[in-house]
């Protein structure tokens, strides 16, 4: 079931908003995991048309709680410096590596309620994580229809095997791949439209650890939002961490020799 996310548990989420026109509008959600380096989805830069949103039409507001109080007290205004979406994507299949990496102008400000989450360390397996259920949290469109809720939610979803996602829906072959994972308990509740980008994360040694991105969920044709009677797809980062590792040395300030 989706809860109200409290900001001290939602400390990692990150609201991205773009420019259309002279319009500012919320796009996704993200997660960092350093001082510079935030984590969310390729999708989330483009346009309905599949057209690139430029940089200059990007920010980011960290410690955000209410949607419609994004100058509270306690939030910061960040700028990317560079948008960094993986060659691959949509290569193979259109959502396929559904992974982008957001560099920032300046470094985080670290609060109570601005903390990074731990990159996934350890096993590479999918199989590994069959039955254990993540968090994932977001201002995504909500079951009554609102395309955002004005607090962040929270969803606990069980991660399914592919085999079980493969054979649920006809349509999940066409938009799986070894770097994708299902998860969900089909009960009408769980990320949609807005979610995008946001993290999926899994407790491990009582720290909140991202292993997949939310991506994309099949469509309802009656009620045009997302079929939450169906699993839900995420970006698998684990294939990624090389290359996000990439970005989070080019970040590291330099050391001094003595």
């Amino acid at each position: 079931m989706w809860q109200i996310f409290m900001n001290l548990l939602s400390s990692w989420l990150v609201a991205i908003f773009t420019y259309v026109g002279p319009r500012l509008g919320f796009q996704c959600g993200a997660t960092i995991i350093s001082k510079k380096v935030v984590l969310t989805a390729a999708h989330c830069f483009f346009d309905r048309y599949k057209r690139k949103i430029h940089i200059d039409d990007v920010l980011l507001i960290l410690g955000q709680h209410s949607l419609k109080r994004p100058y509270d007290k306690g939030t910061q205004i960040v700028y990317p410096d560079s948008i960094n979406i993986h060659k691959d994507y949509g290569v193979q299949k259109a959502q396929d590596s559904d992974i982008a990496v957001v560099v920032l102008a300046e470094a985080i400000h670290y609060t109570t309620y601005i903390r990074p989450a731990c990159l996934w360390t350890g096993s590479v397996s999918k199989d590994a994580l069959v039955g254990l259920v993540g968090s994932t949290a977001g201002w995504g469109r909500d079951e009554e229809g609102n395309f955002y809720t004005e607090l962040p939610r929270r969803a606990e979803l069980p991660v399914v095997s592919d085999a079980d996602c493969l054979r649920s829906n006809q349509a999940f072959p066409k938009l799986t791949s070894e770097v994708t994972f299902c998860a969900g308990a089909r009960n009408g509740s769980g990320p949609c439209s807005g979610d995008s980008g946001g993290g999926f994360l899994l407790k491990r040694n009582n720290k909140w650890t991202v292993r997949g991105i939310v991506s994309l969920a099949l469509k309802d044709r009656e009620t045009d939002s997302c079929n939450l009677n169906e699993y839900v797809i995420f970006t698998d980062i684990v294939t990624f961490i090389p290359w996000i590792e990439t970005f989070l040395i080019a970040v590291k300030p330099a050391q001094s020799s003595v």
